[in-house]
């Protein structure tokens, strides 16, 4: 692999990596709202998907799910799915707050109470990662990238499998950083926002993953 092509895939994968799509919605979100350790298990599931993708590129097994049509289309479904599931956790507690900001009676309910109750949430290192993990994974847009984007990287002529560790541990080094940051940004602001304004960063990224949900699902291949 020569340094020409290895710079521009840098170049690449750290325009990706800074684009806010569905992992940087997910590290932010679960940073913001539960810290930067769980945000940081998120990050870590996310990067782990993406080691199992090189191999699947190594292996050419991720050409075979791009072929198989009810495969694709499976995690497809899965994929929009779990991004519409994670979105409207995300933005529960904003609608909660103007939905129930008075009782009955026209008294103000304690908000307080409500969303301490959304924080103490089960949200441990171990469930983020799988978060992370299964968000990933079940995004076919991700399997695409390695069948069709990563294979212009590889020089098929030298040995395919050394390039793609090289490109697997090159993108670990880029991507890791971009979430960890996203996620230490989100957990320091949060510590000096209001309640109020976390639920609002917190319910505009679920927004946002409920669109991505509903963009992938229409998603067709070409």
């Amino acid at each position: 692999m020569d340094y020409n092509t290895l710079g521009l895939f840098i170049i690449t994968e750290t325009l990706l990596s800074l684009t806010p799509g569905p992992a940087v919605l997910l590290v932010l979100g679960l940073s913001v709202r539960h810290g930067f350790k769980i945000g940081f298990g998120a990050t870590l599931g996310i990067l782990a998907t993406n080691a199992v993708f090189f191999t699947l590129a190594a292996l050419g097994l991720g050409a075979a799910i791009i072929a198989s049509h009810t495969l694709f289309t499976l995690i497809k479904w899965i994929g929009a799915a779990y991004l519409v599931y994670l979105g409207v956790q995300m933005i529960i507690p904003l609608i909660k707050r103007y939905l129930n900001r008075k009782n009955a009676d026209g008294q103000v309910i304690d908000l307080e109470e409500a969303s301490q109750q959304v924080k103490n949430i089960k949200q441990d290192f171990r469930r983020s990662f799988w978060k992370g993990f299964v968000l990933q994974g079940s995004n076919p847009k991700n399997i695409v990238f390695f069948v069709a984007i990563l294979p212009q990287f590889i020089n098929p002529e030298a040995h395919v499998a050394s390039q793609l560790f090289i490109l697997g541990v090159v993108s670990v080094l880029l991507e890791l950083p971009i979430l960890a940051f996203y996620g230490l940004a989100s957990s320091k602001s949060a510590a000096i926002m209001k309640e109020s304004l976390i639920e609002w960063i917190e319910g505009i990224a679920g927004g946002l993953l409920i669109t991505m949900g509903g963009l992938l699902a229409a998603y067709k291949r070409s």
